[in-house]
């Protein structure tokens, strides 16, 4: 199968040659590939030649892309859509039934109020769907069903139950609502009245993971892995468009009667593709913020070994210019492993040259499950930061692959429709 199409002519010629003699190569090499934990694939003699390759197919397709070349499909350097009213709209899902759509927005203060919405269009009109709203002296709230997010809604929107997420200009404003109960996180008895009415704009540049990650970064990630005709297909078949963008959110909640402002430094991100198979990803930790001097960044690691154990990535924003990390200095597997990540921790990265340390310090840690059969476990971790010594406040999102299951008590206040939907 074609992953990679970077034209004809003799620089085709050679490229297939020289993936075929690395094909041979990797037969022969592959009894020296070990992973720590039978997990995180460690690299062996073939890695800085596969690194340099893939370097250069992604530099290729960047390159035709520029030309307005025909390249095969998106992702490593090429654009899914044309234009941001192309991508910011709901999108047709696919006939897979974990088809995606998804929209999320994570936000915090330096008061401690912190805010994150979610809503993924899955197809049936179900949403997976997630909000928290941190106050200090109220408490932490979410949704009624949490941690559980299969919520109901309609196949056009990225709305459902009292939640709404509504793009009112491409990469401009977004409007955030809801209306309905909530409960405090770890009291499920003690519900309130809750209407949200925020509105996140931004004049910031949007980062397409598709186009803007780090060459290297990424060709370092894939070169760790076996080379098989399985592993394109896998990278094919997994890959959803994502990009990011950070701003701000202006607003209020209104708890029971009583009124709070909401000022707020947020990221927000929308991902769409074939499919998200959450059983694909072992686990990630990412880490979102912003600083006290202005700088905004996004920043992990993200472990899915059918397609890259060990994935570097992130940007800065800073000055307007919006810069991809190139180097995480951050071992998944040293933190957390067990499914109990580190609540206070450190860790480097490099971007645009530029070495920067970051120390987390979590302050809640409230988490959810998505899927039918609550295939992952996320934690939304509410943090404080610094950056180079400079204070910040956001979000440390971790996750884990989860194999207990989705309890029967929800599975019975399902519509009775669900019982017969293909759900895999």
């Amino acid at each position: 199968m074609r992953v990679f199409e970077i034209g004809d002519g003799l620089l085709a010629v050679s490229v297939g040659i020289i993936m075929v003699l690395l094909v041979e190569a990797v037969v022969a090499a592959r009894s020296n590939t070990k992973k720590i934990l039978s997990v995180y694939t460690t690299t062996n003699i073939l890695y800085w030649p596969k690194v340099a390759i893939f370097y250069c197919l992604v530099s290729l397709r960047r390159w035709r892309a520029s030309k307005n070349a025909a390249t095969s499909g998106s992702g490593y350097g090429v654009k899914s859509r044309t234009t941001p009213e192309a991508m910011e709209c709901p999108q047709t899902l696919s006939d897979h039934p974990k088809a995606i759509d998804a929209v999320y927005f994570c936000s915090g203060s330096p008061e401690g109020i912190y805010l994150v919405a979610a809503t993924a269009r899955r197809p049936k009109g179900v949403i997976n769907g997630v909000l928290f709203i941190r106050i200090p002296g109220v408490g932490l709230l979410e949704l009624p069903r949490m941690p559980d997010t299969i919520l109901f809604g309609n196949d056009e929107e990225f709305s459902a139950e009292g939640l709404s997420l509504r793009c009112v200009k491409p990469m401009t404003e977004w409007q955030i609502k809801y209306t309905g109960p909530m409960k405090i996180n770890g009291d499920p008895s003690t519900f309130h009245n809750v209407e949200l009415d925020a509105v996140w704009t931004s004049r910031h540049r949007y980062f397409d993971f598709d186009v803007d990650m780090d060459v290297g970064a990424l060709s370092r990630s894939m070169a760790r892995e076996p080379w098989t005709s399985q592993y394109f297909k896998n990278l094919q078949e997994a890959h959803q468009t994502h990009y990011e963008q950070f701003g701000g959110i202006e607003g209020q909640v209104n708890i029971d009667g009583n009124t709070h402002k909401l000022t707020l430094d947020c990221m927000r991100d929308h991902s769409y593709g074939y499919k998200r198979e959450w059983k694909l990803m072992h686990r990630y930790g990412l880490h979102m913020f912003t600083t006290e001097d202005g700088l905004q960044v996004n920043v992990g690691i993200v472990c899915q070994p059918a397609t890259c154990s060990k994935l570097e990535l992130g940007y800065v924003c800073k000055n307007g210019e919006v810069i991809p990390v190139s180097h995480v200095n951050l071992e998944l597997w040293q933190h957390g492993e067990g499914g109990i990540p580190p609540s206070d921790y450190a860790f480097s990265f490099v971007a645009g040259g530029q070495e920067y340390f970051v120390e987390v310090s979590v302050l809640e840690s409230p988490e959810f499950h998505i899927g039918w059969e609550w295939e992952t476990r996320v934690l939304e971790r509410m943090a404080s930061f610094r950056l180079n010594g400079q204070r910040g406040w956001g979000i440390a999102e971790w996750e884990y692959r989860y194999h207990g299951g989705r309890p029967q008590t929800y599975i019975e206040n399902d519509p009775a429709w669900t019982r017969d939907l293909i759900k895999d």
